[in-house]
């Protein structure tokens, strides 16, 4: 692969702010299809990405305190698909679930000749904050960022069980360990990595003690390699990939806080393909880094703003079984998917 040498450094927390803002009033309200090809790298005869869908939209009711002033500007007749989707997942029965943080939703999809439809949504009056969701077998997990708690629902979406450990802060990003057959939640402000089995039961932490690589400041997101149980956790404030084995023996990482290709300023979601390749969102870049697993960087796409395949402080990062790669673009209100052809 070859790197596209174009890097724009971040904006400031004030430009930002009134991206978001103006993200908020010209929002499509649609799920749709791209209608022209866009490809990453777009000059070359085989790409490395697609983007292939947007599932769009912006507030539907006014939750927040940001939703009741749009409300005011927009009017309450507009209605939207999705309210800030911070994380997605597609489970085993090939649904795609999306939580909506702001309005508290999971939005269920299915997939209809190539494309992702709404079917329902759902809200449980226990989950008062969803943030990032994970699936496994026959149990879907939501962490609850009010609540300090996740959340175990079955298939049908029925709570059957809550995990509520007496170490956990503010649970945040979650993974499904397919290859060990456990969850692993991130706790940015515990400094640690939680291990649960799929019923709730406390297993183990990464994340303190042996060695000083090994420590985790601010996990926010991890992904696992199907193939061999290696876990690699986005730890934010080091900005740094860090990787163990199956039973949390410290590898190596990668990374370094930067303006430059390669680097990270605020990263927020991890994901990886079947050839190896990492994917790492960066909210203050606004696009997506792709690495090697020794830390290489491969290429690199997108930017901050509203159009199609332009991110504003994108989050969460999920790649399925058919190497789809979903991008949770909250402040516009939307999910992307890209299709990965593997290397």
């Amino acid at each position: 692969m070859r790197v596209i040498r174009s890097f724009k450094p971040y904006l400031t927390v004030l430009s930002l702010m009134t991206a978001v803002f103006i993200s908020g009033l010209v929002g499509c309200a649609s799920s749709s299809e791209v209608s022209e090809v866009m490809n990453y790298p777009a000059d070359i005869p085989q790409p490395y990405l697609t983007l292939e869908q947007v599932i769009e939209g912006a507030q539907d009711t006014p939750e927040g305190l940001f939703s009741r002033f749009l409300g005011m500007i927009v009017g309450p007749e507009r209605k939207f698909t999705l309210n800030q989707p911070t994380d997605m997942v597609v489970d085993q029965k090939g649904r795609l679930l999306i939580v909506e943080s702001e309005a508290g939703y999971i939005s269920i999809y299915n997939e209809v000749e190539g494309e992702w439809v709404n079917s329902e949504r759902v809200r449980l009056p226990e989950i008062l904050h969803p943030t990032s969701i994970a699936a496994g077998p026959d149990k879907i997990f939501v962490s609850d960022l009010m609540g300090g708690t996740v959340h175990i629902l079955d298939y049908e979406f029925n709570l059957v069980g809550t995990i509520d450990h007496a170490e956990m802060q503010r649970p945040g990003g979650l993974s499904y360990d397919g290859h060990s057959n456990r969850l692993l939640v991130a706790d940015p402000p515990a400094n640690r990595v939680f291990v649960f089995s799929p019923d709730g039961e406390y297993l183990a932490q990464l994340g303190r003690g042996g060695h000083s690589h090994a420590v985790l400041q601010s996990p926010i997101a991890i992904t696992v390699d199907a193939a061999n149980g290696n876990i690699y956790v986005l730890d934010g404030m080091a900005r740094k990939v860090k990787q163990y084995d199956p039973e949390f023996q410290f590898i190596n990482s990668f990374g370094e806080y930067d303006q430059v290709p390669g680097s990270f300023a605020f990263p927020k979601g991890i994901a990886l393909a079947i050839d190896g390749t990492l994917f790492i969102g960066d909210a203050a870049f606004g696009n997506i880094q792709m690495f090697d697993p020794t830390g290489a960087l491969l290429f690199y796409f997108g930017e901050t703003g509203s159009g199609r395949g332009q991110f504003l402080m994108p989050r969460n990062l999920f790649i399925d079984q058919e190497q789809r790669l979903f991008v949770a673009d909250p402040y516009n209100n939307r999910v992307q998917i890209f299709r990965y052809f593997a290397q």
